[in-house]
């Protein structure tokens, strides 16, 4: 059975899509830096691969987007989400 796509569509050129599509991808624990490869990403837990081939696919070209709309303010936003995915993991620790 195949799996759903789990990776939203940009909803826009704008900063508040760029920023809506990092949140989302946070909510979902799907969060990644923006030079990886998406078929390169595994799961430390079970080492298997995180996304499918079309997940993959969906993420270059969304990735590919928001780096020409947006620049390096790519980084800046996917940096802030990331610390938001690692403060709920630590939080969960404790």
């Amino acid at each position: 059975m195949n799996k759903p796509n789990r990776i939203p569509a940009i909803p826009g050129k704008s900063r508040f899509a760029l920023e809506r599509w990092f949140n989302k991808l946070h909510l979902e624990g799907l969060i990644f830096h923006p030079d990886d490869q998406p078929e390169d990403i595994v799961s430390i837990a079970t080492g298997e691969k995180v996304f499918t081939p079309f997940e993959c696919q969906t993420l270059r070209e969304g990735i590919q987007l928001l780096f020409e709309c947006h620049g390096d303010l790519v980084y800046e936003v996917a940096l802030e989400y990331f610390q938001k995915t690692m403060e709920v993991k630590q939080a969960g620790f404790h």
